[in-house]
């Protein structure tokens, strides 16, 4: 499996933009992938977000960076890292553990690159068409 890179992201973008029911939003594996479809974006020409919004997950600096500011799902990485240290211990310890559910809470930082759904969107060599929200 390739490493979920900027370059995967442009290269899977651009084939999902050059769809002709192209899609209104992107929402990539990680902020990488996000940054790599927004230049795939940009060289199609298309406007983040008035005719694509595009979002990422983990929150890494760099989507605050790009232009515009990624919209992402940021995880509570150090509740995440201690949880599983304290699993470790315990597993460790003999202990046993049984039928594990363990939520965490995500947050939406909701940034510059995600909006409402386009009204008219136009499509490659298909003219105009109207998006509808069930449609992606």
């Amino acid at each position: 499996m390739a490493e979920p890179t900027t370059e995967l992201g442009h290269r899977a973008a651009a084939e999902l933009l050059e769809l002709p029911d192209r899609p209104t939003a992107l929402v990539a594996f990680n902020d990488k992938m996000a940054i790599g479809a927004l230049r795939a974006a940009a060289e199609r020409g298309l406007r983040v977000p008035g005719d694509l919004s595009v979002a990422g997950f983990d929150d890494i600096d760099l989507g605050q960076a790009c232009r515009p500011m990624l919209t992402t799902v940021r995880q509570p990485l150090a509740e995440m890292g201690r949880m599983a240290v304290h699993l470790l211990l315990r597993m460790l310890g003999g202990h046993r553990i049984d039928a594990l559910h363990v939520e965490l809470g995500t947050e939406l930082v909701v940034r510059d690159s995600t909006g409402p759904v386009p009204d008219v969107f136009h499509g490659s060599g298909t003219g105009s068409r109207r998006s509808g929200a069930g449609s992606h």
